[in-house]
């Protein structure tokens, strides 16, 4: 989907939320072109629900699974949303998929211990440009849906 596409859904989907807000520019990544897997657009429409506060969390590491680990100590408050999108950035070079599965498991493992229901819950992966500053590094960023209640 072109990203004038997925701008105008986030729009149709979500009328009120401000096109230059951090939430807003992180979904048009995530459902933007260049991922090294495709998304569900129709997750776009699950995760923006109605009443919910949303966040970003971006993290930096030696690893996937460095990542993975931080976002579970760091932030657990993370456990209790009610949707995540995630995007893993690989660094410079070829991507090293077995990293990739081994941080999401990492995630799975993790999760076990606390009953969850994201939904949506889906990741997908980037590539990094060599002319990035921190091409060396491994990145996620996770995008959180929480319920406000009532």
């Amino acid at each position: 989907m072109a990203p004038n596409d997925i701008n105008a859904l986030i729009k149709k989907l979500s009328p009120l939320m401000e096109e230059d807000s951090e939430i807003f520019k992180e979904l048009a990544t995530f459902f933007g072109q260049g991922a090294k897997i495709e998304v569900h657009h129709g997750d776009l429409s699950k995760f923006l629900g109605n009443r919910r506060l949303y966040r970003v969390i971006r993290l930096k590491g030696e690893s996937y699974k460095d990542c993975v680990y931080q976002l579970v100590d760091n932030y657990p408050e993370s456990m209790d949303a009610l949707g995540m999108l995630r995007y893993y950035k690989a660094p410079a070079g070829p991507v090293r998929w077995e990293e990739v599965e081994n941080a999401e498991i990492a995630m799975g493992k993790e999760l076990t211990m606390a009953a969850y229901g994201w939904m949506p819950d889906a990741w997908t992966l980037f590539e990094k440009g060599e002319d990035h500053t921190d091409a060396s590094q491994h990145e996620l960023v996770a995008i959180l849906a929480f319920d406000l209640g009532e």
